[in-house]
């Protein structure tokens, strides 16, 4: 995947099953567990690039318990989120992931520039997780969550990642 702009909208992600009633429905997941954050996921080798998130606002349910999350954001804990080439690209592949808003993985010149990311609830995972992310830039980014203010931008093997107000 590469050349991807997504701008000028908002979207409420619900804390209950959002396809549900519907003719078709996605797979039911495994409960209970976290909501899944959104995700620009490719795999090794094949990277997604330029990608561009402009002008969007996002809400989350937030709230998640940490007791049924398999992975933090420890080295170890990022490294055993499997690939699943077999299971690309469902949103639900991984079951757990460590961040609330956004997961970026095997990903190269990535930029969200005025992006608001709300959680409704307090949360204990960091809004965005970047995990081998090559070129990034998070500028007028806005993160509001309840609670105690926290580092909500995590990076890990990432490089040349910049943050602008």
């Amino acid at each position: 995947m590469n050349n991807i702009t997504i701008q000028n909208m908002e979207a409420e992600i619900p804390a209950t099953k959002p396809d549900a009633g519907y003719e078709y429905e996605g797979p039911v997941e495994d409960l209970p567990r976290n909501i899944s954050p959104a995700a620009i996921v490719g795999l090794p080798g094949q990277e997604i690039t330029n990608v561009a998130l402009r002008n969007i606002r996002l809400v989350y349910p937030g709230g998640s318990n940490p007791r049924y999350a398999c992975r933090g954001i420890k080295p170890a804990d990022l490294d055993s989120i499997p690939e699943m080439a077999s299971s690309y690209p469902e949103f639900s592949q991984f079951k757990e992931l460590p961040a609330w808003g956004f997961y970026v993985r095997h990903a190269r010149n990535i930029t969200f520039e005025n992006v608001t990311l709300t959680a409704k609830a307090p949360e204990y995972r960091p809004a965005i997780v970047m995990d081998d992310v090559r070129v990034a830039l998070l500028s007028g980014m806005k993160y509001d969550e309840p609670g105690k203010a926290k580092k909500q931008v995590h990076l890990y093997k990432s490089s040349e990642v910049i943050q602008k107000k």
